[in-house]
């Protein structure tokens, strides 16, 4: 009797040892910005897409892209989510971020960020905002870069444009009280706005860069990333596969945004949805870096290529 329960619990610590290892997974602290594009991410979270591969990825709500940067770059977190002109200022200063998988997309057939100006204005053109004060989040930024290049593709002079930097929860009220002549609010500021009745809309002003571009991205270090291209490959695929169901299921995902957002959640039913990419292309990114460079935000324009993570050597790595 002695010698089958001695034989009968070594085969059930085997046993539990075996689903330990098969459940064994590898933690992946993935901090980001909670807005739409991180539909993707929470949908494969929520529904076991990483587990299955087996990523354990923890999301770390993140105030901006620079604290992300530095966060990624001591080790805090092993991946992060900012918008691309972050990544393009971290590669001028000879920063070694990477960009491992795509975010957001900006597409002119679904505008969900817009200029906008007082409602009682009579600003109809680009030359109508010469020599006007423009409300942006952070000065030599990405909202500066957009408007000066669609003022200036439309007849506009962005040189003689006064940029102003303000939070954008104070700039509707800015625009309603003529502190600021214009600003682009995104969704769900920019449909607040509207619903006031204060503030109407100028133009699709990101079409100034092109019809579609990457708006953001997810990034690592050089180093991590060389060190585990297998989880780069793992996060990037999931990330991917999961940007193609949500970008067709905005009614299933809204609860689960409106959860991680705090935004609620009649108002993400009726906003516009953030388009997802699902494949990272430099040709999405190398109108951006131009813009970028053209208006100051970066000293000089590169080729997007090398922000990118060489998808070959991940792919090799991992098998696929």
């Amino acid at each position: 009797m002695k010698v089958f329960l001695a034989a009968l619990t070594a085969l059930l610590l085997c046993t539990l040892s075996g689903a330990a290892q098969t459940e064994q997974l590898t933690t992946l602290i993935v901090g980001a910005t909670l807005v739409d594009d991180v539909s993707p991410l929470v949908y494969a979270e929520k529904t076991g897409m990483f587990r299955r591969e087996g990523l354990d990825v923890q999301i770390v709500a993140a105030n901006n892209g620079a604290a992300m940067a530095s966060a990624v770059l001591s080790g805090a977190y092993q991946i992060g989510k900012a918008a691309v002109i972050t990544a393009f200022t971290a590669h001028a200063r000879g920063v070694p971020l990477i960009l491992i998988a795509p975010g957001g997309v900006y597409d002119s057939r679904n505008p969900y960020a817009l200029l906008v100006v007082p409602i009682d204005t009579n600003y109809r053109t680009a030359k109508d905002l010469d020599g006007k004060t423009i409300a942006v989040p952070s000065l030599h930024e990405f909202n500066q870069v957009v408007i000066s290049a669609w003022v200036d593709e439309h007849g506009g002079d962005s040189r003689t444009l006064r940029f102003v930097e303000l939070p954008i929860s104070a700039t509707p009220a800015a625009l309603a009280e003529h502190r600021v002549d214009a600003s682009v609010l995104l969704y769900p500021a920019l449909g607040t706005a509207l619903d006031s009745g204060k503030v109407r809309v100028l133009a699709p002003v990101l079409n100034g860069i092109a019809p579609r571009f990457l708006l953001s991205a997810w990034f690592s270090s050089k180093e991590w990333a060389d060190q585990h291209p297998d989880l780069v490959g793992k996060f990037a695929r999931v990330l991917e596969t999961a940007a193609a169901y949500t970008n067709n299921h905005h009614a299933e995902t809204a609860p689960m945004i409106a959860e991680i957002t705090g935004i609620p959640l009649t108002t993400v039913e009726h906003m516009v949805r953030t388009t997802c990419a699902t494949s990272l292309n430099a040709n999405e990114i190398q109108p951006v870096i131009d813009a970028a460079a053209k208006y100051g935000a970066i000293p000089q324009a590169f080729p997007a290529r090398e922000l990118l993570y060489d998808a070959r050597r991940t792919d090799a790595a991992s098998g696929h």
